[in-house]
């Protein structure tokens, strides 16, 4: 028989992994590297924002100790973004997503490394580590033979896995060979395949109940690939089929986490805590097909071609109740709240008053004065 949960106990265990709910906040600068593991990574912009609301009291600086120590390694993985991950965990990420690379239409992955590939890799080995320009011009100014590709091969190294982003130099990022990188990285004996399904368990370790297209989305694969490794996991039972009350579809779980499914479903708690959530939030990102049916908000990703950078998430307690249009030019000294849209039934003096102090905690981590515009109550 297959078991059944309810959306309230497929949110408490998003959120508890997500380390979202108020026992589950981190307290020092040794939780920030347990945080971004549990999280699934960060996705690179807002990601000092993302561990604020993971924090009682995050500080900046925790983030790029982290960072200058070389436990964090960004990289284009998850739906082509750049994500900023834990170091041991990136060989999973990378070889998992590998597929997905091999599919874009721009930095394609290639399928192997010819002589000018070499060429270029012993240059960096060499020389290294180079941001992307530095590379071009100099690369270019010693190897005539090879005038133009520059830029391709450098990417394609990178793609295939043979260079690594470093750190940063004036903002721009840095690049190495992976046996001069300062990381103890080892991709050589780590398959595709074995990728591929720790990153579904990975998937479903943080979002719990998901269907094969919510993992395909939240990677980037293919729904056929995400079949294929569906299918190994069942047959090994690493996973295990359930429901979710009130839909149609087919859901997965870790096996190793239906007991805690099971926990929650017997004791639920009751929240009222606030977090406004970037674009970017892993809650949002890897929920975004369900926000509505599950968290009640039909929250859509902002279009930065409009001018708009943070299109803020309302979360209160388990439930959605609206959003925000927030500006903060770095050379202003004012945080806006421009537009802000609620729930009708939310809109009483207590929460009212929970949303404004928490405005008031992202204004005071940015160094920025509150600007707040009255709700707009729908």
């Amino acid at each position: 028989m297959v078991e059944t949960y309810s959306k309230e106990v497929a949110k408490e265990f998003v959120l508890r992994r997500l380390r979202l709910t108020p026992d589950t906040l981190g307290k020092g600068r040794e939780d920030v590297l347990s945080v971004v593991r549990d999280m699934g990574g960060l996705q690179y912009g807002g990601h000092k924002i993302e561990l604020f609301n993971r924090f009682e009291n995050f500080q900046s600086e925790w983030f790029d100790y982290w960072c200058e120590n070389y436990a964090l390694i960004e990289g284009h993985v998850l739906r082509e973004a750049l994500r900023i991950v834990n170091v041991d965990d990136y060989p999973y990420y990378f070889k998992a997503t590998r597929s997905v690379a091999r599919r874009r239409k721009y930095h394609k992955c290639p399928l192997s490394l010819n002589d000018s590939h070499i060429a270029a890799l012993n240059f960096i080995s060499d020389r290294g580590p180079f941001t992307p320009s530095e590379f071009r011009s100099l690369f270019d100014a010693g190897h005539p033979q090879h005038k133009g590709l520059a830029r391709r091969l450098f990417y394609e190294l990178y793609d295939y896995g043979k260079i690594a982003r470093m750190g940063r130099r004036n903002q721009k990022p840095l690049y190495h060979a992976f046996g001069k990188l300062p990381y103890k990285l080892d991709m050589s004996d780590l398959s595709e395949k074995e990728a591929k399904e720790w990153l579904f368990l990975k998937c479903l370790s943080i979002y719990g109940p998901s269907t094969l297209k919510n993992i395909a989305h939240w990677v980037g694969w293919n729904l056929t690939e995400t079949k294929e490794i569906q299918d190994g996991l069942l047959k090994h039972c690493k996973v295990a089929t359930v429901g979710i009350r009130g839909t149609r579809d087919t859901y997965y779980i870790r096996v190793e986490d239906m007991s805690f499914l099971d926990l929650l479903r017997d004791d639920l708690p009751e929240y009222s805590f606030i977090r406004v959530l970037f674009n970017d939030d892993a809650l949002l990102l890897g929920y975004y097909r369900r926000l509505k049916d599950f968290f009640s908000y039909d929250w859509e990703y902002p279009q930065l071609s409009k001018g708009v950078v943070w299109r803020g998430a309302i979360l209160h307690g388990r439930q959605l109740i609206g959003e925000c249009i927030i500006d903060m030019p770095a050379r202003s000294q004012f945080l806006k709240v421009k537009k802000l849209i609620l729930y009708r039934e939310f809109a009483v003096s207590e929460t009212l008053l929970k949303i404004e102090g928490e405005f008031m905690r992202h204004a005071t981590f940015q160094n920025k004065t509150l600007e707040m515009a009255k709700p707009t109550l729908v």
